[in-house]
């Protein structure tokens, strides 16, 4: 058995949880928040057996062996390396580090300590999102020339207040573009050679509405995010032979499959409701097999991904 601890009593973290105990090769045993009350009550709600004050009392607990980094995103950067540095296996929620030079700093960190590290990209390990990138690799579209998507909707400025200042690791890009950001090259299994943007930027300083076009090695992708606009969040993938469409690209079970004539070939809709499991599956495998990172969700991923939103947002 695994025994994961979780950093960051939010809401998120819950259904994570939830995901874990889905697998019975491991289980939570622990949480930690700034708060004692606030640990504690949140212990209680998920019977956990330990519950901390603080960070570092949990990464002392030699029963914990890999850490879920819940915390708001302006904090990834310091809690992944304070895991790394207490010999514990990480995945943290995306974004896992705010620029370029934070990422390459934690994974080379991960691979000096010989420890697993993985951003939280869930998305990607979808059943839908493997049954698309078969349908691009099998040719049911011919070839890929295009894809299309968009994620946005309006935030509470009191409930989502991370998202609207630069000290919390707020924006659109980084919170919801990353989505697509991963998703895309991931679906046709392309490296992004380019980029060019348009960017405009909320009163507090972050970015608000943030608009991509990427070239790929054999295709083109556009890209839209905003949490002041509402979106549909779907994309469509584009070919010769064809398209698909997703609905809700960043979560779900669904997927259609559609030739020229714009009839419905195959309509795939498959999959558990919380979504966390297919990547609490992974994390467990790859620490298994002595695997310091996934194949589905690689290092370079998160490091190239980081790059190219320094680019944007820098």
């Amino acid at each position: 058995m695994l025994h994961f601890g979780i950093i960051g009593a939010g809401n998120i973290a819950h259904k994570f949880i939830e995901a874990v105990r889905m697998t019975s090769e491991a289980d939570v045993t622990a949480v930690a928040s700034k708060s004692m009350e606030r640990a504690k009550a949140w212990a209680k709600k998920e019977s956990l057996s330990s519950y901390y004050d603080s960070y570092e009392k949990l990464l002392s607990d030699p029963d914990i062996d890999v850490v879920y980094i819940a915390t708001l995103s302006n904090a990834h950067y310091d809690n992944i390396k304070a895991c790394l540095l207490a010999g514990k296996h990480v995945i943290c929620e995306k974004p896992m580090t705010q620029t370029g030079a934070q990422a390459r700093e934690v994974i080379d960190l991960a691979r000096e300590k010989h420890l697993f590290l993985m951003e939280g990209m869930w998305s990607r390990f979808l059943p839908k999102s493997t049954h698309v990138r078969q349908w691009i690799r099998d040719g049911r579209i011919g070839e890929l020339h295009l894809m299309q998507a968009n994620i946005g909707w309006k935030a509470d400025k009191e409930y989502s207040r991370r998202l609207f200042y630069p000290e919390l690791g707020g924006g659109s890009l980084y919170d919801i573009g990353i989505y697509p950001m991963e998703l895309l090259p991931y679906y046709a299994d392309q490296k992004i050679l380019s980029m060019q943007f348009l960017k405009k930027d909320y009163p507090t300083g972050v970015d608000d509405m943030v608009s991509l076009n990427l070239r790929l090695e054999h295709c083109i992708a556009n890209i839209q995010c905003s949490f002041t606009t509402k979106m549909p969040e779907d994309a469509y993938l584009y070919g010769s032979d064809g398209y698909i469409h997703i609905p809700k690209i960043h979560f779900g079970n669904r997927a259609r499959l559609y030739d020229l004539n714009d009839r419905l070939v195959e309509d795939f809709h498959e999959g558990e409701e919380n979504g966390f499991y297919y990547e609490v599956k992974e994390v467990i495998s790859c620490i298994q097999k002595g695997q310091t990172e996934s194949a589905v969700c690689p290092l370079e991923m998160t490091l190239e991904n980081a790059r190219l939103f320094d680019q944007v947002l820098r």
